[in-house]
């Protein structure tokens, strides 16, 4: 009795060992014409493994890659998929730009350093002073996503001055007003709209 230990390994095990005998007897076959009509039978009999999919087009050619796998590309057929090339180089995906750019306070973001240079342009004093309480607020306010536990209205001022490379007219002695909309909890208890009815 030979034990499957001492057989050749199975290179695709949810196939079964008949259907790797029968790939690996189509290479024994010279015949070009009965080595492809016996491939074709071959493949329709792994497709009726699932066969609600072997009359996909995409799954046929699954099924020749699978075919050529389990046959290490020895097997010489012509069909309609190419041949799985292993030695064929990867082609090299190109790589993601960062729009973000290099910011050192993410916390930030990015639209607020271009706020901040949109403010310096401002000549009206009026203006930009309005322009650079909203943008404080929101540096607070992101700040606070951040870091809810200590934000101090200096910390925010300093950044915006060096954001700003010093040419904004700050006040640090402002307190930046920040208003944060409390989030609700979530109950775990769903609510009874069942109508309650006094027993007689």
């Amino acid at each position: 009795m030979k034990y499957n230990t001492e057989k050749f390994p199975l290179i695709i095990p949810e196939y079964g060992r008949h259907i790797h005998t029968m790939a690996k007897s189509l290479i024994e076959i010279k015949d070009d014409k009965k080595r492809n009509q016996q491939a074709q039978v071959l493949i329709n009999i792994m497709g009726n493994l699932n066969p609600h999919l072997r009359d996909v087009e995409e799954y046929k050619h699954k099924l020749w890659d699978h075919l050529f796998t389990m046959c290490e590309g020895k097997l010489d057929i012509t069909y309609a998929s190419p041949k799985e090339n292993k030695k064929e180089e990867k082609e090299v995906k190109s790589r993601i730009h960062n729009t973000q750019g290099s910011v050192k306070n993410k916390h930030y973001g990015k639209l607020i350093l271009l706020l901040i240079k949109e403010a310096v342009k401002i000549k009206d004093p009026d203006i930009q002073n309005y322009a650079v309480n909203q943008i404080a607020q929101q540096m607070k306010r992101a700040y606070l996503n951040w870091n809810q536990t200590n934000v101090q209205d200096i910390q925010i001022w300093n950044d915006l001055e060096k954001f700003s490379e010093k040419k904004l007219d700050l006040d640090k002695t402002k307190i930046i007003p920040v208003f944060q909309v409390p989030t609700r909890k979530k109950t775990f208890f769903k609510k009874n709209n069942k109508k309650n009815y006094s027993k007689k």
